[in-house]
């Protein structure tokens, strides 16, 4: 009796979680994959990385083997609109056989604003990934525009800027930009 109450109350309680589900298969590009491969691979490989980083004034450069991927490619993560809730929220463009071209519908609200994605001709993996990403509410606003280059398939360069603003602040830009040896 006490098991059974327990497997009724693990079902009840697993009925009701409700993971985020992606989009259906096509939708759009599956991003999330992608980089989640890449940074897979690059922790790994433990390449050496020279890395710029600027906030405000401020920049610095260096040259580095250490470096959390899940963490320096996130803003690439956060790009993928392959969730179910998002699937009408884009209009979906297709300037060449290549590329895959995403852009917010003005009546949503939501932070990936613009996301294309371009495959090379030989691979049809992603040869360059641009997205702009837009969060704006009372307090605080933030812009991100991120894109990367590929080479054979792998991550070569990297790229983020845009700015951070308090609601009482001027806005501070910030980049990041690393190259991959």
């Amino acid at each position: 009796m006490k098991y059974r109450y327990a497997l009724v109350l693990l079902l009840g309680l697993t009925a009701c979680t409700n993971p985020a589900k992606e989009a259906p298969a096509g939708t759009y590009y599956d991003l999330k994959t992608y980089i989640e491969k890449q940074i897979s691979e690059l922790q790994k490989q433990k390449p050496t990385v020279v890395k710029r980083a600027g906030f405000g004034e401020e920049e610095e450069q260096q040259t580095t083997k250490d470096i959390d991927w899940s963490r320096e490619l996130d803003l690439f993560l956060q790009a993928d609109i392959n969730k179910q809730a998002y699937q009408t929220s884009y209009q979906k463009s297709r300037p060449d056989s290549l590329t895959y071209e995403y852009t917010l519908k003005s009546t949503e609200r939501l932070p990936v604003r613009f996301l294309r994605i371009e495959l090379d001709s030989v691979t049809h993996q992603p040869r360059r990934i641009k997205a702009t990403l837009r969060t704006k509410n009372s307090l605080y606003e933030s812009e991100r525009n991120v894109w990367l280059e590929t080479e054979k398939g792998r991550i070569k360069q990297y790229h983020i800027d845009g700015f951070q603003q308090l609601a009482w602040l001027d806005a501070k830009p910030f980049s990041v930009e690393g190259n991959i040896k």
